[in-house]
């Protein structure tokens, strides 16, 4: 089977993914264990389905953002002011796409699939952790 044809079902399988308490789906990949509490650097694979966006929220860290397959993503971030963004991770760099995306400390954002799935890798500094504090917005 070619990745062109892979189904949400195939890829949470291939990786062993489990529900993302936010939206959609993750798995482990890497997470610095030689400190004691909450690692210091983390990636994880994330696959969004496309009527399942991620909501708008924000971490204390820095977030790092890899396209892999799948359609295009489209990611919004925000200060909740003067300052909005939104910016399309994927491989088509003629109409701006990008393989990555940094997202700063301390801002609101949000991500959903432009089609059926997206493959994502998300790096974070500090790592995620099951108890990792997230800010949901209330207005949304």
């Amino acid at each position: 089977m070619t990745n062109e044809r892979l189904a949400v079902r195939d890829i949470i399988e291939a990786f062993g993914m489990e529900r993302h308490h936010l939206a959609g789906w993750y798995a482990p990949h890497y997470a610095d264990r030689e400190v004691s509490g909450p690692p210091r650097l983390s990636s994880m694979y994330y696959l969004l389905a496309g009527d399942e966006p991620i909501p708008l929220h924000k971490l204390e860290g820095i977030e790092v953002w890899h396209y892999y397959l799948g359609a295009p993503a489209e990611v919004t971030v925000t200060n909740g002011s003067r300052m909005r963004e939104v910016s399309m991770l994927g491989v088509n760099l003629i109409v701006g796409q990008r393989p990555q995306l940094a997202l700063p400390a301390h801002c609101w954002h949000a991500c959903r699939s432009l089609g059926e799935w997206t493959l994502l890798g998300c790096t974070l500094s500090p790592g995620y952790s099951p108890h990792s504090s997230f800010v949901l917005n209330a207005g949304d």
